[in-house]
């Protein structure tokens, strides 16, 4: 895994190379194993390495042999070498790495080429005898690439620290992403959290050519098309895809492992490395103080019945504090999964033993395993009754503010007065669009903060199943906006690379054409492991990296709230208003609701605010 970087000015001035050094250094985290640059004219390119793949000849940005393709490329290739064997009687290839199939795969297809990668990937790939730019982001949104244009120039890098390098000013919070984060816990589609930077979404493209700057979406995941498949040819067809997604991610010339959750996907990942793997496999696990808490016993259990290395790394609460601080201050952009902590840790503490690891990430997405796939259709199933609906429309807005009882009143009654999309929609939403309201500050009055809602109800639109279009949903948003930034920038900031075997295009493609009744609560996934793991494992919910939040803001992290979102920054520039904050606060700390998650995204976007917009360089306490 790598960083890239690059710039490109439209009037042909050079590009210096203290800027691309510069830019590399707050991209060193992601590849700390060497850097290297091209310029050419008004273009200018760079790359951090994480050396994975030919350690001693990938060099990066790389050329074809004649000089006049050049690239920068993060990520991974997994049929590069059946594309290498195609392109080898028509090309000189002078390493083993996978970056080189990208030059000569362009040569020959041009931006088709992107319909034959099979892989994680973002790219920066310049054409110097047509002047054209390419920027690419692999179909999922594994890996990030974010850019920021002007009439005088398009800037580009794996993360937006590197890029506010080449910007002429520091910009500062979009009001419409900070709205979005409240809501969603990150910044949603092409938005960054940063007025004028642009986030390329996944499996899109994005051209340069002769003034003209054109972005497209080569990729979308593909809308549920159920077929009829009987259950024991649904069952090979899984364990084959799985199978064979897990042996191409363990291609590596480093140390390789994998983040054990305790889970049904990561130990379905630990069942397939294991057959697949000579040695045992290295595995990692957070632990939390309170066993009850925690995913160790049932990590503990797969990590024994597989024989793995296991490694518990345990999350001291005493230092809590420094460790939520520490964590935060690397994101540069701003985002709210709770379990970004836990995951950062652990990454932390593998990547001392390996460079590579593989995770479950992906599995609900694909199969159904959110139970709130499943309490959505139940709820469908059945209609509150129209007089009651009405009484139920009449008493909402009597209901009063603020106590734990009337909330979860008013949860119920709206739920059972909402199309079964509606209460969909409300599942994914963190901080509801009243108190949203109360959260936002005068600088950013006109935001419409109802978007985030209407945004993803456009989404799940449309015909076909609801579960259907709720998986369609949740790969297009949720997966990319959460599940995978998260991955992406905890493992970056230990230079851990991670890949995940079932968001393999072919095993997301094949679980679109399964039957409702196979994709429900991954009925399909325990019945492929049965008799494969311990029988725990199969009977217990999902929990997955979890954080004891409302715990947490009432005892361990409570001075760090006084001190960050008491006396918030964020608040005092306008951008979120102190006094809403304060309730929240106070409301928590009464008992009077559970406002763990919105402590946490207040928390993270004040960490962000103090350490990236209002501050000329990062934080000490950010390693990159």
């Amino acid at each position: 895994m790598c960083g890239i970087l690059g710039l490109l000015r439209f009037d042909g001035a050079p590009v210096e190379r203290p800027l691309l050094e510069k830019m590399a250094a707050r991209l060193a985290h992601r590849g700390p194993d060497g850097h290297g640059f091209h310029q050419d004219g008004g273009l200018g390119l760079g790359h951090t390495r994480l050396s994975i793949i030919d350690v001693a000849g990938g060099a990066q940005p790389l050329s074809n042999e004649d000089g006049t393709v050049w690239v920068s490329f993060n990520g991974e290739i997994y049929n590069h070498r059946d594309l290498r064997r195609d392109l080898e009687p028509r090309h000189r290839f002078r390493t083993r790495s996978d970056t080189e199939v990208l030059v000569h795969l362009y040569e020959e297809r041009g931006e088709a080429m992107l319909d034959a990668l099979q892989g994680m990937y973002a790219f920066a790939l310049w054409d110097a005898k047509e002047g054209r730019l390419l920027l690419a982001r692999d179909r999922l949104g594994k890996k990030p690439l974010f850019f920021a244009r002007s009439a005088q120039q398009l800037a580009f890098a794996s993360e937006i620290g590197a890029l506010l390098c080449a910007l002429p000013e520091r910009p500062g919070p979009d009001p419409e992403a900070l709205n979005e984060v409240l809501a969603l816990r990150y910044a949603a589609g092409a938005r960054s959290g940063w007025a004028g930077i642009e986030r390329l979404r996944p499996g899109e493209l994005l051209t340069w050519h002769r003034g003209a700057v054109e972005l497209k979406r080569f990729w979308l995941p593909p809308a549920a098309a159920p077929v009829e498949l009987a259950e024991a040819d649904a069952l090979r067809e899984l364990r084959a895809g799985l199978d064979a997604a897990v042996g191409k991610r363990l291609e590596s010339e480093v140390p390789l492992g994998l983040l054990l959750s305790g889970g049904l996907d990561s130990t379905a990942v630990l069942e397939s490395m294991s057959r697949q793997m000579s040695a045992p496999v290295r595995t990692f696990t957070v632990t939390f103080t309170r066993e009850r808490e925690s995913e160790g016993a049932f990590a503990r259990a797969a990590a024994l019945h597989f024989r793995s290395e296991h490694q518990e790394i345990p999350l001291h609460e005493d230092a809590l504090s420094r460790a939520v601080q520490r964590v935060l201050a690397g994101l540069d952009e701003p985002f709210a999964d709770p379990s970004f902590l836990p995951t950062a840790l652990v990454c932390a503490e593998a990547k001392a033993w390996v460079t590579v690891c593989l995770t479950g990430d992906g599995g609900d997405e694909l199969l159904g395993g959110y139970k709130r796939y499943a309490e959505v259709l139940r709820a469908s199933e059945r209609r509150t009754p129209a007089p009651v609906a009405a009484f139920y429309r009449a008493l909402l807005p009597r209901l009063p503010a603020g106590r734990l009882k009337a909330w979860k009143l008013r949860r119920a009654l709206t739920a059972a007065v909402s199309t079964p999309e509606e209460r969909y929609v409300a599942r994914l939403v963190s901080a509801e669009a009243a108190l949203r309201e109360e959260l936002l500050g005068p600088r950013a009055e006109g935001v419409d903060v109802l978007a985030p809602e209407r945004d993803l109800l456009a989404g799940l639109s449309g015909p076909g199943p609801l579960q259907g279009r709720m998986l369609a949903l949740d790969q297009r948003e949720y997966l990319p906006g959460l599940i995978l930034t998260k991955a992406d920038r905890a493992s970056m900031q230990s230079g851990l690379e991670l890949r995940s075997p079932l968001l393999d295009t072919e095993l997301v493609e094949w679980a679109a054409r399964l039957s409702e009744r196979h994709r429900s609560k991954k009925r399909l996934l325990r019945r492929a492991l049965e008799g494969r793991v311990p029988p725990l494992l199969l009977e217990r919910g999902k929990r997955g990296f979890g954080t004891p939040l409302g715990r947490w803001f009432r005892q361990d992290l409570a001075p760090l709230v006084d001190e960050l979102l008491l006396g918030s920054e964020l608040a005092r520039d306008g951008w979120l208003d102190g006094q809403g904050i304060a309730r929240v606060v106070r409301s928590h700390r009464a008992r009077a609701r559970n406002y763990g998650e919105v402590l946490w995204t207040l928390l993270a976007l004040e960490t962000w605010y103090r350490t990236w917009v209002r501050a000329s360089a990062p934080s000490p306490a950010y390693s990159g």
